[in-house]
């Protein structure tokens, strides 16, 4: 049963597996006041991260969502792509009919249903508030279960989204939105969402206990990389935007004149792409990188991967909505690379902690990366300044400290 002194906070969780959005929950988890909160969590997917909420003292129920046999990515999966559909959706009136006809199977067949189990949890530990993690499309689920339940919601907003008629109106019923940027916040004022709506609070790290984690020697053994060579990774999740053929193609021409420096593709496929990472292997092979560039699984030992780097990149092709890797490598002392879309320029001062490059243009990255290789006092001069930008700017207690600002305001506003 859950502690009456206490309020309980749903988190849900519906990421298909680690990254960015489970990181930063973990962070919110570890940092939260447990003297006035209790936090569940229910969790889509049976990820590495369950056991590390536990740690942080929350209650975790955790569903299979994404390994069951009629899962598809998205709603639209719900209605058969057939010859006929595909014509008919072409159309303006089939096209409504067609996302309207595919809301409505999945609000039947999983929305509704999820909802239910939700709001059931949320009843049997007297939660308080639901707090969804992702975005609105991605987590309708949360928001419609705290509708059902009459219950305050806040919805955390991960990434950049342009609200539909159905989640505008999902939108409609939540309380409060936290945005990771101003870059993802513009989105949402973009869709119609009032000003007084959400406000931004950034993503953190633990300073201190990420310092008391940084071993060089460690990373570079769980990347399988000699410590005499130079080495440039790309950390996070493999997915066609992130940007990981852009870092392939970089590295083929550094390969041209420094043949020395080593690159590591550190990260998993999520479950709607599962050939993704034959298919960037096989790419790293026709460039010629099969001896100096590795394919690494996401580790859990994050700080003394990136205290493992000499460079770390961001090659997002998408506007980033954050980019905690930045911060992550920034706090180790490390130089990044980052594209210069979305949310990149909050974090990083092109120049100072970093150097910012185009979207998509891998020369553009092969140069940054050729330059702060050559030159290892200015790598290390942005190094440092990244590193107090993290402590000053990024650090998990702003973060905390915001969130439960939120959850002051809704709060209060719900009290009989």
């Amino acid at each position: 049963m859950p502690d009456t002194d206490k309020t309980t906070i749903l988190y849900l969780d519906t990421a298909p597996a680690v990254g960015g959005s489970v990181i930063s929950l973990l962070e919110l988890l570890k940092g939260l006041d447990k003297e006035r909160y209790q936090p569940l969590v229910v969790c889509f997917a049976e990820h590495p991260y369950v056991q590390r909420y536990e740690q942080a003292g929350a209650h975790v129920v955790a569903w299979n969502e994404y390994g069951s046999p009629d899962y598809r990515p998205s709603w639209a999966g719900a209605v058969r792509q057939t010859a006929p559909v595909q014509r008919w959706k072409e159309g303006q009136i089939g096209g409504r009919l067609y996302h309207s006809l595919g809301f409505g199977l999945w609000l039947a067949r999983r929305g509704l249903p999820r909802a239910t189990r939700l709001l059931s949890i949320a009843r049997k530990h007297r939660a308080a508030l639901v707090h969804t993690n992702i975005r609105v499309g991605h987590d309708r689920e949360g928001i419609i279960a705290a509708r059902l339940g009459r219950l305050p919601c806040v919805c955390h907003v991960r990434h950049q989204e342009t609200l539909g008629w159905f989640d505008r109106r999902v939108a409609d019923t939540v309380d409060q939105f936290i945005y990771i940027s101003q870059a993802v916040r513009e989105s949402h004022l973009s869709s119609g969402i009032g000003q007084d709506r959400g406000r931004v609070v950034y993503n953190g790290l633990n300073i201190a206990d990420w310092n008391r984690e940084l071993n060089p020697a460690r990373g570079r053994e769980l990347l399988g990389v000699d410590p005499r060579v130079p080495l440039v990774g790309i950390v996070g999740r493999l997915d066609s935007w992130k940007g990981q053929p852009v870092f392939l193609r970089a590295m083929a021409r550094l390969g041209a004149t420094m043949p020395e420096v080593r690159g590591v593709v550190v990260g998993d496929a999520p479950p709607e792409l599962p050939a993704y990472r034959q298919e960037l292997e096989q790419l790293a092979e026709q460039l010629g990188l099969a001896r100096t560039v590795s394919f690494v699984p996401f580790q859990t030992e994050l700080a003394a991967v990136m205290s493992a780097l000499d460079v770390a990149v961001l090659a997002s092709t998408s506007p980033e909505p954050f980019g905690r890797v930045l911060i992550e490598a920034m706090a180790a002392g490390k130089p990044v690379v980052a594209s210069d879309s979305g949310a990149s320029r909050e974090i990083v001062d092109d120049g100072q902690q970093g150097i910012l490059f185009p979207p998509g243009d891998d020369l553009a990255l092969a140069n940054a990366l050729n330059r702060l290789l050559s030159d290892r006092s200015l790598a290390a001069e942005m190094g440092g300044r990244g590193q107090r930008r993290a402590a000053e700017r990024f650090d998990s207690a702003q973060y905390v400290a915001g969130v439960e600002a939120v959850y002051r305001d809704v709060l209060a506003k719900h009290q009989p």
